[in-house]
């Protein structure tokens, strides 16, 4: 199957209701992620001083000043260029990599480069990640995913899978077959790292076994527990329709974003693994990369302070940072490795067997 041209308006208008939708709570797998079923351990005598603390990490072979990153959100629709221009602004005055929404539109609209243009051109030392669907990807030539690479001078290009929400959509395009061969043909001729990601229903085991065969440098979990795509594709269809009534079947679907991050990290996988959904805090991501994660992503946080604006933006961004940096502090690690090694995390009493 070919790439299929979309209607210029359809898309924004899919991808103006997806920002409203993200923001209404009935959209969010609260509680799901469990994250609450963890627990940092203490230390009342941390023998460090608080600004000793470094939040300076390595990954896609360079130092990065913060473990946390922007997790891909939106592009391609009005407004897009305003909301990612204040994102990748205070993503570049703060050292955070920063994952870029959906190129799919760039794939049939050659306009659609001017969105990537503009913000490239205002923040010359953001450090981006591409984004493309996998269904996109499978039927997407190599050359072409390179080009779309090279319009944001992406670091990575990161794969997202969205099984539930293709779906549930109504302009859904839920052709899958051929993913892992496509995915193995990107890694080898691509020229970037290629990191895999799920959009909130996580990876299983056997998933993530599969992919580190294919040799992609990382993969973010992205499980349930934050905000719920087939939730929201739900909420864009109308009442009585299928769709609608199988959202509400589908509304807990999905994979804890703990439960997946232990999974991957049990098997000592080769690629590097990230953390997200359903992160809304500075303490939920010291939970993820004292666990082991490698970088932790969040969205919804981010994009209701983008909308605010750049300041709003940066206090958030720093007081996530700063929350980070008490969890460190309290449990007496005075860096990332420290975090991850030192074995400061448990099982909360709370978790159910």
């Amino acid at each position: 199957m070919s790439i299929v041209e979309e209607n210029p308006e359809l898309f924004e208008n899919r991808k103006a209701d997806h920002i409203r939708l993200a923001l209404d709570e009935r959209m969010q797998a609260k509680g799901g992620s469990g994250l609450d079923d963890i627990r940092l351990i203490h230390e009342a005598f941390p023998e460090i001083d608080f600004n000793e603390i470094s939040l300076k990490t390595r990954t896609l072979g360079k130092d990065v000043a913060v473990p946390l990153f922007i997790s891909s959100m939106t592009a391609g629709h009005p407004g897009s260029t305003t909301l990612n221009l204040v994102m990748a602004r205070v993503a570049e005055k703060r050292g955070w990599l920063m994952g870029v929404g959906s190129q799919r539109r760039q794939l049939t609209d050659p306009s659609a480069d001017q969105e990537w243009a503009t913000i490239r051109k205002g923040c010359p030392r953001a450090r981006f990640l591409g984004n493309i669907g996998l269904s996109q990807m499978i039927r997407t030539p190599v050359a072409e995913i390179r080009r779309l690479a090279d319009t944001l001078e992406a670091e990575a290009m990161i794969v997202h899978a969205n099984p539930l929400q293709e779906a549930l959509q109504p302009e859904g395009t839920p052709y899958f077959a051929g993913g892992y061969s496509a995915l193995e043909r990107l890694v080898r001729e691509l020229g970037l790292p290629v990191i895999v990601k799920e959009t909130g229903c996580g990876f299983s085991e056997r998933t993530l076994r599969r992919l580190n065969d294919i040799g992609v440098y990382a993969v973010d979990v992205s499980g349930f527990g934050g905000t719920h795509w087939g939730r929201i594709e739900g909420g864009r269809s109308a009442e009585g329709d299928k769709r609608r009534l199988a959202s509400e079947t589908f509304r807990d679907w999905g994979i804890p974003t703990v439960e997946s991050l232990a999974a991957a990290l049990a098997i000592d996988p080769g690629y590097e693994v990230w953390g997200s959904g359903g992160v809304r805090s500075g303490l939920d991501a010291a939970k993820l990369l004292a666990m082991g994660a490698r970088m932790v992503g969040l969205a919804k946080p981010l994009i209701e302070a983008a909308i605010e604006g750049e300041e709003a933006l940066d206090r958030k961004m720093d007081l996530l940072e700063y929350e980070l940096k008490t969890a460190m502090f309290c449990t007496g690690s005075k860096n990332i490795m420290d975090l991850r090694e030192r074995g400061v995390w448990e099982w909360a009493r709370t978790r159910k067997p």
